[in-house]
């Protein structure tokens, strides 16, 4: 009887340890799975031998609920890929420093309008696109490589991030 009652107690321990273990998802985990989405995008764009000193754009990954908005969350995995495609040793162009890329306070957008446009005149051969749609358990992210002159999907990779406490924070924003 005593044993079974340690082992009820260790066993619910292990179980309270467990679902907090996933309460956050942790910088490195959210880092690592943007950056093998990118290595996939870069993997395909070699095979349609897009070339890394042309220009690459990098547009704010928005709610696809909501096309016009993003938040912290769509922000900063903007920023993470455009990193890694630049750690990639591709020329990506800071969009924060164009005049003629819509700029708010809550993302970088292209209007596809003006993506021909803007492509054209940093020559860039393509533009990186992205969405993301929250659930219960997930945030499910797709990116884009998008040729702009033809709007031609050159690359395509979809994920998911768990819906951690620290992820749910940045969706807010």
């Amino acid at each position: 009887m005593r044993y079974a009652l340690v082992l009820m107690l260790f066993l619910s321990g292990c179980a309270t340890h467990k679902d907090y273990s996933k309460s956050f998802l942790g910088s490195t985990e959210f880092i690592k799975k943007n950056q093998v989405a990118v290595d996939q995008l870069a993997g395909q764009l070699g095979q349609v031998k897009v070339q890394k000193d042309y220009p690459v754009l990098v547009a704010s990954v928005v709610s696809m609920n909501q096309l016009n908005r993003t938040s912290t969350f769509g922000r900063l995995l903007s920023e993470q890929v455009s990193a890694r495609f630049s750690q990639l040793q591709y020329q990506v162009v800071e969009p924060k420093l164009r005049g003629d890329l819509m700029i708010r306070e809550d993302g970088e957008f292209l209007m596809t309008r003006e993506l021909k446009e803007i492509a054209k005149s940093v020559s860039a051969q393509a533009v990186v696109v992205g969405t993301y749609v929250e659930t219960s358990q997930d945030i499910f992210v797709n990116l884009k490589v998008v040729q702009p002159e033809t709007n031609h999907v050159l690359a395509a990779a979809s994920y998911a991030i768990p819906m951690a406490k620290d992820v749910t924070g940045m969706l807010k924003n």
